[in-house]
């Protein structure tokens, strides 16, 4: 599998692992539950296809999108070695998807089998947190905007980086949830700034024609 969480294992190790950790594929299709808020956590899940939205949904129905992840992620594993005893968020298929859905207690200690690699997995896996970490860090940073254009200006040059030109995967509604706002309210200022100059959209290809004014916004 093409996943950190397996670097440096080949083949046969990941599949004696697999076994004696007594993992198994699940499939969902497009808007389904991985797992809800609320719901007892007792698995890791690997995405062998598609991609899942992790977000976090209110009693309104206004849902706040976290982050989205794709094939060859992992999810669920910020509560491995966590006292919390239910999940804070839901993980919702964007697609039609097959995890591998891991046992925690495969983490918790080392196997008298074959698994001779199962020290590395955990160090991939405190990696891969790492990286989650990170992820929540910059959208605490894009929340910080106190204007939708503020919080799309630093979307935007933070998904160019050095470059100008970016494609973004994820759809208008999925967009609006990550940065807080509703899609008709994220389309009009998105508009607003191609008009101003600032970003060139072209369906899933935004872009950035003038950064200048744009970091300014990000400020």
């Amino acid at each position: 599998m093409e996943c950190r969480l397996f670097n440096e294992i080949n083949d046969e190790e990941q599949k004696k692992m697999l076994t004696c950790a007594g993992a198994a594929d699940e499939e969902y299709k497009e808007g389904e539950y991985i797992f809800r808020q609320g719901d007892a956590p007792y698995n890791m899940y690997l995405i062998k296809k598609g991609s899942v939205m992790i977000a976090k949904e209110f009693a309104s129905g206004k849902r706040n999108v976290l982050f989205t992840v794709y094939k060859g992620d992992v999810f669920g594993e910020m509560y491995l070695f966590s006292d919390e005893k239910e999940y804070w968020y839901d993980a919702i298929a964007c697609e039609d998807v097959t995890v591998l859905k891991i046992p925690w207690k495969f983490f918790y200690g080392f196997c008298n089998k074959a698994c001779r690699k199962h020290q590395m997995v955990i160090r991939n896996m405190l990696e891969v947190q790492s990286d989650k970490n990170f992820m929540m860090t910059r959208k605490l940073y894009l929340l910080s905007g106190k204007t939708l254009k503020e919080r799309i200006a630093m979307w935007a040059l933070d998904c160019a980086g050095e470059g100008d030109i970016f494609e973004t995967d994820m759809k208008r509604e999925e967009l609006a949830d990550y940065l807080g706002t509703t899609r008709p309210s994220l389309s009009r200022e998105l508009m607003n700034m191609q008009d101003e100059g600032l970003i060139e959209i072209d369906r899933s290809k935004i872009k950035i024609l003038n950064r200048e004014d744009l970091e300014y916004f990000a400020e």
